[in-house]
């Protein structure tokens, strides 16, 4: 977890804190967009809060070490991945409760490098047998729900140029499963990110800003309108 103090800019002073988690295959860039959003929305939130996949009560996990071999091991047994998705989703509320309802009163920004529901796409990541599939559909639904859903979208050939720890064909079915993912959901907003980087973290940080400054009243509108496929 960090944190990044900064004075709010004049046209977000008094909005809204946010909470947004960012999801993509191995290769898309999620690390580095979230870095560079630190820098350039840092004077537009009391703080910036960043967690991956899910809080650890509130500590954070931004010393962990890289995943490089993200199907490297096998799955666990069913009776262990219960409990690990019932550990998880308990997480997700104390953490929810401890920073995030608190840091969006604050006018801070929670940003997550993957969240709970990425378990649906890559179960192989998480070590989730087939077996608990079922139970992880239904407790992903009963987690705590972000402002904003943001998927980093980009053909399997240009993230096999940048990360090749997965398959082509792997990469392939795990985006056309985020995109699926995100057809279902109300505040989901999705990014070409087959475009250089500079451009994808200006079009995140515009919408970030322009979702903030909407208001909840008019976000889902702003959703409805073509938000969702800017």
């Amino acid at each position: 977890m960090s944190q990044r103090q900064g004075s709010a800019s004049p046209n977000t002073s008094h909005a809204r804190g946010l909470w947004i988690a960012f999801f993509g295959p191995d290769g898309v860039g999620k690390s580095a967009v979230i870095d560079a959003l630190q820098q350039r929305l840092g004077a537009a939130f009391t703080g910036f809060l960043r967690f991956h996949f899910r809080p650890r009560f509130g500590k954070g996990d931004l010393d962990r070490a890289a995943v490089t071999c993200p199907h490297a091991q096998s799955p666990r047994g069913t009776l262990i991945s219960i409990c690990k998705l019932l550990y998880w989703l308990l997480d997700c509320w104390i953490g929810h409760f401890a920073v995030c309802i608190t840091a969006r009163r604050r006018r801070g920004l929670v940003v997550f490098d993957r969240y709970l529901p990425d378990i649906l796409v890559d179960p192989l990541r998480y070590r989730l047998p087939a077996g608990a599939m079922r139970l992880a559909m239904r407790l992903t639904k009963l987690a705590p729900q972000p402002d904003l859903y943001v998927l980093l979208d980009a053909s399997a050939e240009t993230v096999q140029t940048r990360k090749q720890e997965i398959s082509p064909t792997e990469s392939q079915r795990q985006r056309f499963a985020y995109l699926a993912m995100f057809a279902a959901l109300p505040n989901g907003l999705v990014i070409n990110a087959d475009r250089p980087r500079e451009e994808v973290v200006q079009q995140v940080t515009t919408a970030i800003c322009s979702f903030r400054i909407a208001g909840p009243g008019k976000q889902k509108a702003l959703l409805r309108a073509g938000f969702r496929s800017s």
